[in-house]
């Protein structure tokens, strides 16, 4: 989420007829540091934003990125770390699987900045396809997207369209594909909106929330009714700071993409209201402040079920991992939205059974 706010944010800061340059993971087999989506982009100083490696190939994608810029044509590469050499591209390799890097010219005036800048602004989910290789040079770079309403880009087939339909229907985020018809292959990719985060609250113990939900990319916005607590001051790294009242907030601050909320105004009757908006809201995910009686009790008042809402709401909000302090607090609540954005419990790795990236 960081690396794509970097990327737009550096896109839109350089000159039109800069040569920047976006490499894109489309296939990983077996093991890696980064999965099929991950980007980099890379600007006429060899400048990167974002990374598609633990650091470890930027490197030789570098050199390959002088080659881009003289044909001026999007190229498919693969890495083999699969070899029992341990030295790859003259770099020491941990990772043993195989990874293809799709690297293509990009600048603002291009339909996937674009795209993607919008993406953010009106937080809508968008799925896409690419080719990335073909019989037909012409069609390599080409794209069609799918913004839940209508298809926009250089390809026409209804075969895409179909398949750009399912995947943004479908948890799977991405999937490298050959499509006869075309002669292609495709790389079917779904992009959402950087998270974001709505605190309901702006005491101390909320500054820790933003500051670490800020550092790793998401959209922070605070609401309070207090002028003296709500403000650039006390949250320099918000997006938004809207201060108003529980009855009043606009529904726009909860409506789109991507959008969680922790309610933790400290306030029962504030917090008893933003519950009942918020569950009536798009929030995926929603985390209470207090015991869990609290919630029972809040729900009871206002004729809701609490077993009926339990998908979405998380209260005692947070992980278990023993926090007492603001800023433990704040960690255990990033790292269980985070869990549950990617449908994880949360749980320890080393009791994982399989591959940590859940990899079919």
């Amino acid at each position: 989420m960081k690396e794509l706010r970097e990327i737009i944010k550096k896109i839109e800061s350089s000159p039109s007829e800069e040569k920047l340059l976006l490499a894109t993971v489309v296939e990983v087999v077996g093991s890696s540091y980064r999965l099929p989506g991950a980007k980099m982009l890379i600007d006429a100083n060899d400048n990167t934003f974002g990374m598609i490696s633990g650091g470890c190939l930027e490197a030789d994608i570098l050199e390959r990125s002088k080659e881009l810029r003289e044909k001026g044509k999007p190229i498919l590469f693969l890495y083999d770390t699969t070899k029992d050499d341990d030295s790859i591209f003259s770099l020491n390799m941990g990772c043993k699987g195989v990874i293809r890097i799709f690297l293509e010219p990009i600048n603002k005036n291009s339909t996937l900045f674009n795209t993607l800048k919008n993406l953010i602004k009106q937080r809508k989910k968008v799925s896409t396809a690419t080719v990335v290789s073909s019989t037909n040079e012409a069609l390599v770079g080409k794209r069609l997207f799918y913004d839940g309403d209508s298809f926009f880009g250089d390809l026409a087939s209804e075969e895409l369209k179909k398949e750009l339909i399912d995947l943004f229907l479908r948890n799977q985020k991405s999937e490298l594909k050959r499509l006869e018809q075309l002669q292609s292959e495709i790389f079917f990719e779904k992009i959402l909106p950087p998270l974001k985060l709505v605190i309901f609250g702006a005491g101390y113990d909320a500054i820790p929330l933003a500051e670490i939900a800020h550092s790793i990319g998401w959209s922070v916005s605070i609401v309070d009714h207090r002028p003296a607590f709500a403000n650039k001051e006390r949250f320099p790294f918000a997006d938004e700071i809207f201060v108003s009242r529980a009855e009043t907030f606009s529904d726009d601050i909860l409506r789109g993409e991507n959008i969680a909320c922790v309610i933790m105004t400290h306030n029962y009757e504030q917090d008893r209201v933003i519950l009942l908006r918020a569950l009536n809201a798009d929030c995926f995910y929603i985390g209470l402040l207090g015991p869990r009686k609290r919630a029972e009790k809040l729900l009871e008042k206002s004729g809701i079920n609490l077993l009926e809402k339990i998908n979405r709401l998380y209260s005692p909000v947070g992980l278990d991992i023993g926090a007492t302090t603001p800023e433990t607090i704040a960690l255990s609540i990033i790292a269980e939205i985070e869990a549950v954005s990617n449908g994880r419990n949360g749980g320890f790795l080393r009791n994982r059974q399989g591959s940590i990236y859940a990899r079919s």
